[in-house]
């Protein structure tokens, strides 16, 4: 695969069906991880996802739909960027084919200069402890383990502990 395979564009309602389509397909691996996923049943439901994230309100977001091959895959957002304290969080999800071919670390690796660019001085990557995928998206880019806490993330019987890791800008 190379980086021609993959395209970003800004996440919208036209994605709507695409996006559910995928959720549906994926369902059981998004879920271990993501909480909102028990929310998105219908096109409607994936209609409120996308704007509740594109109208959070949030200083300097922007979230991207990422096609692999012309086919819609999955999520990347730049969740905020405080103007305050320069910190910054991402957050991403891929389906199951599109996974383990270096799809976030290539997405992250264009999006990171833009981050940048609008004043971050610190990224952040928030990760549960047992989701390996992420943990190394996160290190690919160079991000470093800064804390662990227990986590009130409502997505299964187990308690795990979110991980922060952080990249230096």
């Amino acid at each position: 695969m190379t980086l021609s395979d993959i395209q970003i564009t800004s996440l919208g309602l036209h994605h709507s069906a695409e996006l559910y389509n995928a959720v549906e397909h994926n369902r059981i691996s998004l879920e271990r991880n993501l909480p909102w996923v028990k929310q998105v049943t219908c096109g409607d439901s994936a209609k409120q996802y996308i704007d509740a994230r594109v109208n959070s309100g949030e200083p300097n977001s922007r979230w991207l739909a990422i096609s692999v091959s012309g086919c819609f895959s999955g999520v990347c957002g730049v969740k905020y960027i405080d103007p305050v304290t320069s910190q910054c969080e991402v957050g991403y999800w891929l389906c199951e084919k599109a996974r383990g071919q270096q799809v976030i670390p290539r997405v992250l690796n264009e999006l990171i200069p833009w981050i940048k660019s609008q004043g971050a001085k610190t990224l952040e990557f928030h990760c549960l402890e047992d989701n390996i995928a992420s943990i190394r998206n996160a290190e690919k880019v160079g991000a470093i383990l800064q804390s662990t806490t227990p986590t009130t993330i409502d997505i299964s019987d187990t308690t795990r502990k979110m991980c922060v890791y952080e990249l230096k800008l």
